[in-house]
C-alpha cells in the first residue's frame, strides 16, 4: 500500500561507501582559527585620546593587541522564552515564542608585561560608574553611571579555516567561507579575579563577560518579510503586500507614472483609508 507520509523513503537513506562522502566528513572546522576584532568607535571617550600613540602597545593600535591577546572566544547562541497557549485548539498545548535571550560574551586574554589590556578594560568600566569626587580615598566620594550611548561598542568574530586564505585548497576545488558575528552594544559586566602565587610560573589569564543587546551575522533573516503594520512612504501600511499590490493597481491606472508619483498620488487619494491601518 502507497505510503503518503513526509518519512524519509528507503532511497533516500545514503548507502554509498565512504568515499561518496569523504570530501564532506573529511573538513571539519577547526576551533582554533578565529579572530576577535574589537571596533571601538567612543574608546577616545572611555580611554582617552592619548593612549594611541602609547609604546607599550609595541607600535600596533592596542586594539589589535587586544587581538592577538585573545586566547578564547565564544561563537554565540541564543535562545526563546516561550508562553503557553492552552484552548486554541482541543486537546493542545501549544507554546509560541515572546522574548529572544542572547547569553554574554565571555573572553579570555593573555595580559601582557605592560599591562595594556588589563588597563583598558580597567579604564572601560571606570567610566561606566566613575568617583564624582577629586580624592577618591574621600569617605563623602560617590558615584553614577554614565549615558549608555558613551560606552557602548561593537565586537566581531570571525571565524575561518585552513583553505580560507589559499588561492585552491588543497583537499577540494573551492575556498571556505569565512563566518563573521557582530555584537552589538557591547560593554563589560564582570571582570574576574586573577590569582597569583609562588610556584611553577603561568601565563597571566583575564577573563571577561560582556553583555550585548543583540547579534547578527550575513546570513541573519531580517524583517522583509513582515506581516505587521509598519511605515512606508505612503503611510502605515498593514503589510508588504498589501502595498504592492495598490502600487500595481495604480500603476495599472497611471501607466505613464513612475512610482514616486503613484506614491504621492496615493498618498493624496482618499480611498487609501481602506487599505492603511493605524494600528
Amino acid at each position: 500500500m502507497a505510503s503518503n507520509s513526509l518519512f524519509p523513503r528507503k532511497s533516500q537513506i545514503l548507502q554509498g561507501s565512504v568515499i561518496d562522502v569523504r570530501d564532506t566528513v573529511a573538513r571539519p572546522s577547526l576551533d582554533t582559527l578565529y579572530e576577535v576584532n574589537f571596533s571601538f568607535g567612543n574608546w577616545e571617550t572611555w580611554l582617552g585620546k592619548n593612549f594611541a600613540g602609547d609604546s607599550r602597545v609595541q607600535g600596533r593600535d592596542f586594539m589589535k593587541k587586544m587581538s592577538i591577546m585573545c586566547t578564547q572566544a565564544e561563537l554565540p547562541g541564543t535562545s526563546f522564552v516561550p508562553s503557553t497557549a492552552i484552548g486554541h485548539h482541543q486537546g493542545i498545548q501549544e507554546e509560541f515564542p515572546n522574548l529572544r535571550n542572547f547569553p554574554p560574551l565571555n573572553l579570555v586574554f593573555y595580559c601582557d608585561a605592560d599591562q595594556v589590556i588589563l588597563q583598558v578594560l580597567e579604564s572601560w568600566m571606570s567610566y561606566i560608574n566613575p568617583i564624582f569626587t577629586e580624592n577618591q580615598r574621600d569617605r563623602s566620594a560617590f558615584s553614577r553611571f554614565n549615558y549608555p550611548e558613551d560606552y557602548k561598542e561593537i565586537i566581531h568574530i570571525t571565524k575561518f579555516e585552513k583553505d580560507t586564505f589559499i588561492e585552491k585548497s588543497r583537499s577540494a576545488t573551492y575556498k571556505s567561507a569565512m563566518t563573521q558575528y557582530e555584537f552589538v552594544n557591547v560593554w563589560p559586566t564582570n571582570l574576574t579575579s586573577m590569582r597569583v602565587a609562588y610556584g611553577d610560573s603561568n601565563v597571566l589569564r583575564c577573563n571577561v563577560q560582556f553583555a550585548y543587546d543583540r547579534f547578527f551575522t550575513e546570513y541573519t533573516k531580517k524583517g522583509e518579510h513582515r506581516q505587521f503594520a509598519y511605515n512606508t512612504p505612503l503611510g502605515i501600511t498593514q503589510s508588504k503586500e498589501l502595498e504592492n499590490s495598490l502600487i500595481k493597481e495604480y500603476k495599472e491606472l497611471y501607466p505613464n507614472q513612475n512610482e514616486k508619483n503613484i506614491k504621492e498620488i496615493i498618498r493624496n487619494t482618499e480611498d487609501k483609508n481602506m487599505f492603511f491601518t493605524t494600528m
